[in-house]
Formats: structure tokens, C-alpha cells, sequence
């Protein structure tokens, strides 16, 4: 077996296995481990947005060597200990949005909505970066939590939202059956490398 996927299944299974035990669940999103994995070469900057323990942040940070891990509560900080991971604690439904001038090579979402600040999101995505988002759509009411429209990614949205600037690589709506039953929006794209004044 080659070295470096040797090394990426070890890393890939010790995150599983860290992270089941604090979510209680499988560990990052399948989904998202392959398109992260598909980008096949190492970045400077990447943040996960609404972090909690860092399942997905663990994964970027064999990517990237400056990971920023954004969520509200400070309890969160003993997962990220002797880490090189940076857990920034704000809180991102706040009238302004707090990342203003931050830009990352790759933005991961997973499992977080917030309109208001949706387009913000795209923002902080700079030139040649990627967008990583996967959250759950509407439909989902049938199978369980979230059920709240305000929780529940409308099909098409995050393509409307993307400016001439992002080329779509990937936008997914529907129902999955892993790791349950559940109606998901998967959106992947790449901001073009040279942005329009």
C-alpha cells in the first residue's frame, strides 16, 4: 500500500474512532472525507464553520497547516487541546458577521444553517479556494430532526447564492441513507482563481 494513503486511512480511522466517542456517531461526514481527500494537495488556510468537537477539523488539518475551527461554545477547547487546530469561540448569528477581511482556502460547513450570514459564507472563500458544505434539506421533517424550516436547506439555494466567481463541481439534493435516513444538500465548488473587481 502506498505510504501516503496508508497514512490518510490511519489518520482517516483515528478520527472516527476520537470522534465517535464525543458525537456518539460514525465520525465525519463520508461525503465530506472524499472531497477533501479529493483535492489531493496541501493548503495554507481552512476553517470549519460551527466546528463542535472537530470531527471535519481534524480531517482538514492533514490538508492544511493552519486550521481554524469556529463555534460558540468554550467548552469545546478540551477536544482541541495540544492540537494545531485553532478553536475560535464567537458566536456567528450575531446581527454583524465577525469574519469580515478573513479569507481560507477551504470553508467547510456540515449540519449548519444560518440565512442571514449565508452569503457571508461564500465570502470567506478566497481565490482558488474551495467550498465544502453538507447540511440538511428540506424533506427532512419526514425522518426526524431538524425539522425546523429555518434549519432545512431549500434545492438550489447554495448554487443561487454562488457568484459568477465560483465554478460548481458538485450540488446534490436529496435523500441519503447513510449514516441515516435523511434529506441533505451537498454543495462543493471552487472560487476562480483571479476574482472580478
Amino acid at each position: 500500500m502506498d505510504r501516503g494513503l496508508y497514512c490518510w486511512w490511519v489518520v482517516n480511522l483515528l478520527v472516527v474512532r476520537v470522534t465517535a466517542k464525543i458525537h456518539r456517531s460514525s465520525g465525519p461526514s463520508e461525503w465530506i472525507a472524499k472531497k477533501l481527500n479529493s483535492l489531493g494537495r496541501p493548503f495554507g488556510r481552512a476553517v470549519d464553520i460551527a466546528s463542535g468537537a472537530g470531527r471535519h477539523s481534524f480531517l482538514l488539518s492533514e490538508l492544511v497547516s493552519d486550521v481554524t475551527a469556529i463555534d460558540n461554545n468554550p467548552e469545546l477547547s478540551k477536544y482541541f487541546k495540544e492540537t494545531r487546530i485553532n478553536l475560535v469561540c464567537i458566536d456567528l448569528e450575531q446581527p454583524t458577521w465577525p469574519l469580515n477581511d478573513h479569507f481560507y482556502d477551504i470553508v467547510l460547513v456540515s449540519n449548519y444553517l444560518y440565512r442571514p450570514h449565508l452569503t457571508n459564507t461564500f465570502e470567506l472563500v478566497g481565490p482558488g479556494g474551495f467550498l465544502v458544505y453538507e447540511t440538511f434539506g428540506e424533506g427532512n421533517e419526514r425522518f426526524g430532526k431538524p425539522s425546523d424550516p429555518n434549519f432545512l436547506l431549500k434545492p438550489g439555494e447554495l448554487r443561487k447564492l454562488a457568484s459568477d466567481e465560483f465554478v460548481v463541481i458538485e450540488d446534490f439534493f436529496g435523500e441519503v441513507g447513510r449514516p441515516q435516513v435523511a434529506v441533505k444538500s451537498r454543495f462543493f465548488a471552487r472560487r476562480m482563481e483571479h476574482l472580478s473587481e
